[in-house]
């Protein structure tokens, strides 16, 4: 998340979670809303809430959990209409200040290969001078659950397949084997 830029910034000090959960509550403003809403392509937001619970974890590192809740209004693929739909996003996600000693490589095999447990919490995430911006993380879960093709409930495209028109294409062009067997069934001059 480092060199990347959001269009929404909500920014809180990692060192006044030290020993004791405290949650947050972020509610962007209309500006905010409007900005979120332009960069992934949104007809717009009608309301964006976070309630994060930061959690201390290991030695300096921050553990952000808590529901995003918005309502968005995005344009139909198959009808180009507006429609509005709800989101409920659950965020488990961990930061770590950045270091200048490298990583222990964990989990290798035998073969000298990183095995991975899909069922274990992704690596921590950096944070930057002590500052973790949870506008970034509301963008970032916002931006990973919208469809890239989004379709108003109940809506189906009702065009032809392209099956049925490559069979019709088929039906109308003659066969190049038909032209090479009626060249072989020409009686020879």
């Amino acid at each position: 998340m480092t060199d990347q830029t959001f269009p929404y910034a909500y920014k809180v000090n990692t060192n006044r979670v030290v020993d004791k959960d405290e949650t947050i509550t972020v509610v962007p403003d209309a500006a905010g809303l409007n900005a979120i809403a332009r960069t992934y392509d949104l007809v717009s937001i009608g309301n964006l809430e976070a309630d994060f619970t930061l959690k201390p974890y290991r030695k300096a590192g921050v553990r952000v959990v808590g529901p995003i809740r918005a309502s968005i209004t995005q344009t139909c693929v198959v009808t180009l209409e507006p429609f509005e739909s709800d989101i409920t996003l659950d965020v488990d996600r961990t930061f770590e200040p950045a270091t200048s000693k490298p990583r222990k490589i964990r989990g290798l095999n035998d073969e000298g290969e990183i095995e991975i447990d899909l069922e274990s919490l992704d690596p921590p995430d950096l944070v930057v001078d002590g500052v973790l911006d949870l506008g970034a993380v509301i963008c970032e879960e916002l931006a990973l659950s919208l469809d890239p093709f989004p379709r108003r409930p109940g809506v189906e495209f009702e065009g032809g397949s392209a099956e049925t028109e490559v069979q019709e294409d088929a039906e109308t062009e003659p066969s190049p084997f038909a032209a090479l067997e009626a060249l072989k069934s020409r009686p020879e001059d």
